[in-house]
């Protein structure tokens, strides 16, 4: 570059001079340019490292209609904190795993609701020689849990015929003692309210004293889903018919059988029937696009997603249409603010009313 003083200045041409001042605005803009730049991306940092990753935009009018982002504010957070706690457990035995994991004795403590069924057909002439009782944990609401005690009177055929005895009714598994009402019970714990089976044990422990083992939790858990897997199927084909769909995917630890304790980076490929209310979580290791490929390969219609690329072969390869995303659209007005206020602002004010209209 080359090098201007005052005597050079002094002595230059007309022509010099105006090339000279041309070449200084020049290398200002650009330089004012990267600083706006470099102030942007440091406005970035900092929010990302210090601040919450929400945006919060306050209206130009008076209008009450601000999106709810659920903003918490940093003071809020630090107040709800609760100390830690140290939680302990006792590692069992496998010897003692393994009896807990049968059937047992069953519990006298808990209510207990005797069912008496008696056999099909006529009874008369027959005598009654004894019967069968077996037992099983049901919960018909909750907070209520107890034993459902099934006693079957075993008659026997005139002439010594054999012996007549009622059928047990259906459960969940064969010869299993966990309820239609307990499984469903345990299932929602776990997977509506995020209550994990070992805290659900205790929770059993503490409140009924009834000590179940976290073998015997997980083989119902198990079991219960796959008793759901018939409807989650229809609710997948009921959400491929749609025209229109939304989609997005979120990180979730997983843990591995690789290392106790350990977890690895799992996704959930969640999509959304706006207009039936429909909403699948499909899990997947990895966040590859062989996820929504699989998924989506019967799909026809409009897809509303981000900017992820993982969705861009199977847009591709099914001819769907390509709704973009408002709220990423909408964060980009927000961080602008900062450099031109009117027009972010103005641009603002347009969504809002949309989203409300």
């Amino acid at each position: 570059m080359k090098t201007i003083t005052k005597d050079s200045l002094i002595i230059a041409s007309r022509q010099e001079l105006i090339d000279t001042i041309l070449s200084q605005a020049s290398l200002n803009e650009k330089l004012q340019s990267e600083l706006q730049e470099l102030k942007f991306r440091l406005e970035w940092f900092k929010r990302q490292v210090f601040g919450t990753k929400s945006e919060r935009f306050i209206p130009s009018d008076d209008l009450q209609e601000a999106l709810d982002l659920g903003i918490v504010k940093n003071e809020e957070t630090r107040s709800s904190e609760a100390p830690a706690k140290v939680i302990t457990y006792e590692k069992k035995t496998k010897e003692k795993q393994k009896v807990a994991h049968g059937r047992g004795n069953m519990p006298t403590h808990l209510p207990i609701k005797d069912v008496v069924i008696e056999p099909e057909g006529d009874l008369t002439g027959m005598v009654r020689i004894g019967e069968e009782v077996s037992w099983y944990y049901e919960m018909d609401k909750p907070s209520s849990l107890h034993v459902v005690r099934l006693i079957r009177p075993k008659y026997v055929l005139p002439k010594q015929d054999g012996v007549l005895i009622g059928e047990l009714p259906a459960l969940p598994v064969e010869k299993g003692n966990a309820g239609p009402g307990f499984i469903a019970h345990i299932l929602i714990d776990k997977f509506v309210y995020h209550i994990p089976l070992d805290r659900q044990r205790k929770k059993f422990k503490t409140e009924y004293n009834v000590d179940f083992s976290e073998s015997w939790l997980c083989d119902n858990n198990k079991n219960g889903i796959f008793w759901l897997e018939t409807a989650f199927n229809d609710y997948v084909r009921k959400i491929l018919s749609s025209d229109y769909l939304q989609a997005d995917e979120t990180p979730i630890p997983v843990l591995t059988k690789d290392k106790k304790g350990k977890t690895h980076r799992g996704y959930f490929w969640v999509y959304h029937d706006p207009i039936r209310k429909i909403v699948i979580f499909d899990y997947h290791k990895s966040r590859s696009r062989e996820g929504p490929n699989e998924f989506l390969k019967f799909f026809k219609g409009t897809l509303q997603v981000d900017a992820y690329e993982g969705y861009g072969e199977i847009i591709a390869s099914n001819c769907l249409k390509r709704s973009a995303c408002m709220d990423h659209v909408r964060r980009r007005f927000e961080k602008a603010l900062d450099y031109d206020k009117d027009r972010a602002q103005y641009a603002l004010d347009i969504i809002r009313k949309c989203v409300f209209a």
